[in-house]
C-alpha cells in the first residue's frame, strides 16, 4: 500500500465516512494536483474516470478509496470523530451515545461506560428516547454530567495514546476487534455475547 500524506488520507476518510459529499470529492479530485503524484497511474486513472453521476458511484468510489487506506487508521478516525462530536453536546448526543452502546455490544468493551450511560438512564424512565418528553430528555442528559465528559476524555486519551488500538474491521460475525494495552499487557479483545 502506498503511504499517502495525512491531508489526502483525511480527505479519503471523510469521503468514505460521509463527511464530504461525493460531489465535493469529485470537485477536489479534478482540482488537486498532488493526488496524481501519490497514486500509481492506474489507480489515479480509475478515480478520474469514475462516472460520479451514475447509480452506484458512491459504492464504486468507496471501493477505490479503501484500496489506499489503512482500515485501522480509518476506524480510529471514525471513533474519534464520534467522540469529538459527543463532546460538543449537540442534539445528536443521545444518538451518538446509543451508537456507542451498539459498538460496545458488538465488541468494543472499552465503550462500556459511554454506551451503558444513556441506555440505563432511558430504561429507568421509558422504553425509548423518543418516548421521553423534551424536558425529560434534557434532564436525562444533564444527569449524565460530569461523568459523561470524563468518560469521553478518557476514551479519547486511550485511543490517542495507543492504549486502545482499533484493528479496523469486524470479524466474520461482525464483532469488532481491538488491542487493549491499558493494563500493560497485549490482548486482542473479542467478546461474543450469546
Amino acid at each position: 500500500m502506498i503511504i499517502l500524506p495525512q491531508e489526502i488520507k483525511e480527505r479519503f476518510f471523510k469521503t468514505i465516512n460521509g463527511d464530504i459529499s461525493i460531489e465535493e470529492f469529485e470537485q477536489w479530485l479534478y482540482t488537486d494536483n498532488d493526488l496524481e503524484n501519490h497514486l500509481n497511474s492506474n489507480d489515479y486513472l480509475d478515480l478520474i474516470s469514475l462516472n460520479f453521476k451514475k447509480s452506484g458511484a458512491k459504492h464504486e468510489l468507496w471501493k477505490l478509496l479503501k484500496k489506499h487506506i489503512d482500515l485501522s487508521e480509518f476506524e480510529t478516525y471514525k471513533i474519534l470523530e464520534l467522540l469529538r462530536e459527543a463532546q460538543k453536546k449537540t442534539d445528536s448526543l443521545p444518538f451518538i451515545l446509543m451508537e456507542f452502546y451498539d459498538l460496545y455490544c458488538r465488541g468494543y468493551n472499552f465503550l462500556q461506560d459511554l454506551g451503558l450511560a444513556i441506555v440505563i438512564a432511558i430504561n429507568a424512565t421509558a422504553d425509548t428516547w423518543e418516548e421521553l418528553t423534551s424536558q425529560q430528555q434534557k434532564e436525562l442528559l444533564e444527569s449524565l454530567s460530569p461523568k459523561l465528559e470524563e468518560y469521553i476524555e478518557e476514551v479519547i486519551n486511550w485511543i490517542e495514546t495507543k492504549k486502545i488500538i482499533l484493528l479496523g474491521s469486524p470479524d466474520e460475525i461482525q464483532y469488532y476487534k481491538y488491542e487493549d494495552l491499558r493494563f500493560n499487557k497485549t490482548q486482542i479483545n473479542i467478546i461474543r455475547i450469546n
